[in-house]
C-alpha cells in the first residue's frame, strides 16, 4: 500500500526573511513552503535563489516536509536553486498549461539525476490561479505522474484574473473550484478543496475560522490545508484529524462490511444508513488517513 501523506496544515513564507525560517519548523506544521515568487521583492529574487539549499535541512528539523513555491517566469533558474536532496515538491503558480508542467517535470527529472535524488521524488504542485488554467483542468493534471493533488481555484490572483472582490459573503469562485476538484477526481488524487464559509475580514490568522473550514473540510472527505501566519496550523491539525468518534464508527462499517462479503451480500443498515462497498471505501480512506496522522504525531514527539 503507498504511503498515505499527511499534509493537513501548512505555512508559505519567504526564504530571504531569516526569522521566519528559524521559527517555522517549529509551529509544527506538516508541510512548509519556501517561497521565492510574492513574497521576494525582484530586487531581492536571486539572493533568495542562493538561500536554498542550506535552507532545506533546517525548515526540515521539526519534520515537515520542505517545499519550493518557484516564480512563473523564472522556472530554470528557481528550479536550478530549488531541487536537491530534501526537496519535496515544486508548488509552480499561475500554471495554465499542461505544456507548462510537463517543461517543468523536465528539468525536475535532470536535477534528480545529477544530484543524487530518486526519479520521481520530486512532486509538482500545481497551482491554478487563472481562467485559463481551470478551462484546461483536465490536461494539467494529466500532464505529469508528479502531481499527486489537485484542486484550490480561489484566492487573490484568481480574484484579480476575474475582475472580481475576493472577501464577500456569497461563493464567487464557485465554478472553476469545482472543475479542478472533478479534474484531480478523475485522475484518483487527493482533492485540495476550498470549502466556502463566508468571511469578508481578510484576516489570515482567524483560528477560529480556520478550524471551522479545517473540520468541514474533513466533514466532506478531504484533509489538506495551508496558509500564511501561525496561529493557523494547531486548528488545522486539529480540524482535518478524523475525531476519536470518527474513527469509532468507520470501525464499526468496516466490520459490518466483512461480514456483508462473507455473506455474499451488497448492502445492509446501520442504524438506518446504508452500508455498501462505497461506504466501506469511505471508511478504510478514513482509517487509513487517522492511523498516518497518529504515526505523524509520535514522530514529532520523538524528535
Amino acid at each position: 500500500m503507498a504511503e498515505r501523506l499527511v499534509r493537513r496544515s501548512g505555512l508559505i513564507f519567504p526564504i530571504n526573511n531569516p526569522r521566519f525560517l528559524e521559527k517555522a519548523w517549529t509551529r509544527g506544521c506538516d508541510f512548509l513552503v519556501l517561497d521565492l515568487e510574492d513574497s521576494v521583492p525582484p530586487q531581492q529574487k536571486a539572493y533568495a535563489r542562493s538561500l536554498v539549499k542550506t535552507a532545506i535541512p533546517v525548515a526540515a528539523k521539526g519534520g515537515a516536509e520542505v517545499w519550493v513555491r518557484i516564480n512563473h517566469d523564472m522556472v530554470e533558474e528557481d528550479l536550478g536553486a530549488a531541487v536537491w536532496p530534501g526537496l519535496r515538491r515544486v508548488n509552480y503558480p499561475k500554471t495554465e498549461t499542461a505544456e507548462e508542467i510537463r517543461f517543468v517535470d523536465s528539468i525536475i527529472s535532470r536535477l534528480e539525476k545529477e544530484r543524487g535524488i530518486a526519479p520521481g521524488y520530486i512532486e509538482i504542485g500545481a497551482n491554478i490561479e487563472t481562467a485559463l488554467g481551470v478551462s484546461n483542468a483536465h490536461e494539467i493534471a494529466a500532464a505529469s505522474p508528479r502531481i499527486n493533488d489537485f484542486g484550490g481555484g480561489a484566492g487573490y490572483d484568481m480574484s484579480r484574473d476575474l475582475g472580481v472582490e475576493m472577501f464577500v459573503g456569497f461563493e464567487q469562485f464557485m465554478y472553476g473550484k469545482g472543475e479542478l476538484e472533478l479534474a484531480g477526481m478523475v485522475k484518483e488524487m487527493d482533492i485540495h478543496a476550498a470549502i466556502f464559509i463566508p468571511d469578508v475580514s481578510g484576516s489570515v490568522s482567524d483560528a477560529d475560522y480556520t478550524f471551522k473550514i479545517a473540520e468541514a473540510s474533513r466533514k466532506l472527505g478531504f484533509y489538506i490545508g495551508g496558509g500564511l501566519h501561525p496561529n493557523v496550523v494547531e486548528p488545522q491539525n486539529r480540524g482535518h484529524t478524523p475525531t476519536a468518534e470518527e474513527v469509532s464508527e468507520a470501525r464499526r462499517v468496516m466490520e459490518l462490511y466483512k461480514t456483508l462479503e462473507a455473506e455474499g451480500r451488497a448492502w445492509a443498515e446501520l442504524e438506518g444508513r446504508v452500508i455498501d462497498r462505497y461506504e466501506a471505501r469511505r471508511a478504510k480512506a478514513l482509517l487509513e488517513f487517522a492511523e498516518a496522522c497518529a504515526e505523524r504525531t509520535v514522530g514529532r514527539r520523538s524528535r
